[in-house]
């Protein structure tokens, strides 16, 4: 089969990452449609460094569901994957069909996913835009949606369980509080918040929803 050459990147194999034996068929033929060689990845997962060192051996390019910790699959979802990936410039998709996916997935991850697909079956002519996504990301070309930059924010308010919070970025809208969870911050930081301070973080403020923002790099004001 020939390779998909992108960004001078040449992607033959595809790992697929999914807990479910079904779906992980399911991702294949998808990948076989594109032409390339799908990789089934059986499991378990250990840990992340291993798995990273072993990658290149198996594959090219990853393409993984995003709940991965059922069945004893792995130790981590495919946020984690998928960010981990990216930052060792192996172009990865994350696929996920659950509607409240905004609700679980870290958004300082985020910011290493450049593409998040609401299905479990993506077409080929979609899987070969995010691989080139992926890869300009990677170059540091970003869509104006993506790109990071140094933006104040303010905590309003916290869950009274100490759970989540809530947060206004001044650079993207003002007007509205969004939610953040706690779990999903640096220690130091965690240990900052507290209605009324004030924190900068990378934020792509150039975002159309919340769903699509993403928070890393915390720094206190």
């Amino acid at each position: 089969m020939p390779p998909l050459t992108l960004q001078n990147v040449q992607i033959s194999r595809v790992l697929i990452v999914e807990d479910n034996p079904a779906a992980r068929e399911g991702y294949g033929y998808s990948v076989e449609e594109l032409g390339l060689e799908p990789v089934a990845e059986q499991g378990p997962i250990e840990n992340i460094a291993d798995f990273l060192k072993g990658f290149r051996s198996k594959a090219d390019a990853l393409l993984c569901d995003f709940h991965l910790m059922t069945r004893d699959y792995a130790r981590f979802n495919g946020d984690v994957l998928a960010a981990e990936c990216f930052k060792n410039r192996i172009p990865g998709l994350l696929c996920t069909t659950y509607t409240d996916i905004n609700v679980m997935l870290n958004k300082s991850y985020l910011r290493y996913i450049p593409v998040l697909l609401n299905t479990n079956s993506p077409a080929p002519k979609t899987i070969v835009a995010s691989y080139k996504r992926c890869l300009d990301e990677m170059a540091g070309v970003y869509h104006p949606t993506r790109k990071p930059w140094r933006t104040l924010i303010r905590v309003e308010e916290m869950d009274e369980d100490g759970k989540y919070f809530y947060v206004v970025v001044s650079g993207w809208d003002p007007s509205k509080k969004m939610r953040l969870y706690l779990e999903h911050l640096p220690e130091k930081i965690r240990l900052l918040i507290e209605p009324g301070k004030r924190l900068h973080a990378q934020v792509n403020v150039g975002a159309e929803s919340y769903a699509e923002l993403y928070f890393d790099e915390w720094e206190p004001d």
